[in-house]
């Protein structure tokens, strides 16, 4: 599972995979922000 946090609105979202990732949130296009494991 990988995370990523919005530059647009800060929310963090969650994915099992890397690709097409758009903002849950605002709808910001998160493609090109950097996925990271999420801390326990």
């Amino acid at each position: 599972m990988y995370v990523k946090e919005c530059p647009e609105c800060k929310g963090k979202s969650y994915s099992a995979g890397r690709s097409d990732w758009i903002c849950p949130y605002c709808g910001e296009d998160l493609n090109n922000v950097e996925a990271k494991q999420p801390e326990n």
